[in-house]
């Protein structure tokens, strides 16, 4: 009896503990089922940093003063935009489809922190953290929700889903499918940086000093209107190619690829690289330096900026100016010194760093003055005023072309012209009647008066036009000929030597 008791108490007791914990859980489920945001109650003015974690790669992204900055760039200026649109992107997020995935099986959706256990099995961890390194959130980004499905084989072709399996390190067991797979969140530190640089305006000279003496130059124009610019201290002969050179747009809305931490920007980092001045109508002053690194196919280009500007203070006085020019003038007067102050600002927070930057962005200041002059002429060449260019002496080959072509086409006339006449006698051989055995026979003696009549009167230019025919094939040739006798029949009885030069006119 007591053994009976006993089962009763404990089988009471385990009851009631499976009771209290199933309520308990569903409390918990429904508290995290019923909110709205998958960042419930969360205040994103508090947010000071921000750390992105993917495998071994890592982005820190902080809050100095008013400025975000990229704790992996030496605290180069973060891309402020990006940072707060990303931000409120996760404050707006709504939460989906509430997932029951056990622990077991976190690491199949990757959807362990990095430290939980394999490596490869870890997630991508948002790190959202105040004051002091206070922690606030903590998201866990696992795969696709389209490839999440365990036990599974995955698509052949690929995800085209827009969920993504998320987890809060403070939400207990719960999984969230959302209709979101966070792009722009990416563990690199390049993609984060302020990608705004210099703007160059309005060259006024340009000055290339490269390492090799013969690979400088400069260029210059008198005014910002020109669009060519002229080669200063060139040798004779020598003149830039304003299209090679291209500085009229020069570095005019340049960009960067990434800038080099603090402690791999050395001195000495630099050495070896090309100088170059630059000078604007708007009174700016450039200094930059450029290198290129690596083998040729996979080269890196580097730059670094230190400018200085004299920008106006007031606009000079007009004399007898009217109030409303004069207002208006001071509107636009104030307006141009405002956007001029605001580049030179812009541009002296380049100073001090080293950017990494392509080649077309540098444009023509990778190139040697070998590379942005005008190709030397070539003999026979002519300008755009149709003047030939000639070097050296080579002049008579050029005079001799002209002619050769003349006589080809010149003397094949006179080899037609001899043909005809032997193409008479070829017509009595006709006569021997390959094709024609009729009587036609008859009309090459009614041909033979006409021989004879044709000297006597400039009939002959004439005879050479009736050889044209029997010129294309021998066999129109007897056709022609019975044509002429059928004329001739009337005139043979008298006066046949009067009647054929009349008829050749015909």
């Amino acid at each position: 009896m007591k053994k009976i008791l006993i089962l009763l108490i404990l089988l009471g007791g385990l009851i009631g503990v499976a009771v209290v914990s199933k309520k308990s859980k569903t409390q918990r489920l429904a508290v995290a089922a019923t909110r709205e945001k998958l960042l419930d109650k969360l205040d994103a003015s508090a947010i000071r940093k921000i750390r992105l974690k993917d495998g071994d790669k890592t982005v820190t992204l902080a809050a100095v003063g008013e400025e975000w900055t990229v704790a992996e760039r030496s605290g180069y200026p973060a891309a402020f935009s990006k940072i707060t649109k990303s931000i409120q992107d996760l404050m707006d997020q709504k939460v989906g489809k509430k997932l029951s995935i056990g622990k077991s099986v976190w690491g199949e959706v990757k959807l362990l922190t990095p430290g939980d256990g394999d490596a490869a099995k870890a997630g991508f961890v948002v790190e959202l953290l105040g004051d002091n390194d206070k922690p606030l959130k903590t998201l866990v980004l696992g795969e696709s929700a389209k490839v999440s499905k365990v036990g599974a084989p995955a698509s052949p072709f690929g995800d085209s889903s827009n969920s993504r399996l998320v987890r809060l390190t403070d939400d207990g067991d719960t999984v969230w499918e959302v209709a979101n797979q966070f792009y722009d969140l990416q563990a690199k530190p390049e993609e984060w940086i302020d990608k705004s640089f210099i703007e160059v305006q309005k060259i006024k000279t340009i000055e290339v000093t490269a390492p090799a003496a013969d690979d400088s130059w400069k260029a210059s124009r008198k005014t910002e209107t020109e669009t060519e610019f002229a080669l200063e201290n060139g040798k004779p002969g020598e003149s830039l190619d304003n299209i090679k050179a291209g500085l009229t747009n020069l570095l005019s809305n340049p960009t960067f690829n990434d800038v080099l931490p603090k402690d791999q920007a050395t001195a000495d980092f630099m050495k070896g690289a090309t100088q170059v001045k630059i000078s604007t109508f708007d009174g700016f002053n450039y200094t930059l330096k450029v290198l290129t690194k690596g083998e040729k196919g996979s080269e890196k280009y580097y730059l670094t900026v230190e400018a200085t500007g004299d920008v106006p203070k007031e606009r000079p006085a007009v004399k007898d100016e009217k109030p409303e020019d004069k207002k208006k003038a001071d509107e636009e007067f104030a307006t141009k010194k405002k956007t001029l102050e605001d580049r030179l600002a812009k541009t002296k927070k380049s100073a001090g760093w080293v950017y990494e930057v392509s080649s077309y962005a540098l444009g023509s200041l990778v190139k040697k003055k070998s590379e942005v002059l005008k190709d030397a002429p070539v003999a026979g060449e002519t300008d755009k005023d149709g003047n030939v260019k000639v070097k050296g002496t080579a002049t008579p080959a050029t005079p001799g072309l002209p002619p050769a072509h003349p006589p080809i086409s010149v003397t094949t006339p006179p080899v037609a012209a001899p043909v005809p006449p032997p193409a008479l006698p070829s017509v009595p051989k006709m006569e021997v009647k390959p094709s024609a055995p009729d009587a036609p026979s008859v009309t090459p003696p009614a041909l033979t008066p006409a021989t004879p009549a044709t000297p006597a009167t400039p009939a002959t230019p004439a005879t050479p036009a009736t050889p044209a025919t029997p010129a294309p094939s021998a066999t129109p040739a007897p056709t022609t000929p019975p044509a002429a006798p059928q004329g001739e029949p009337k005139p043979a009885p008298a006066p046949a030597p009067a009647t054929p030069p009349a008829e050749p006119a015909k």
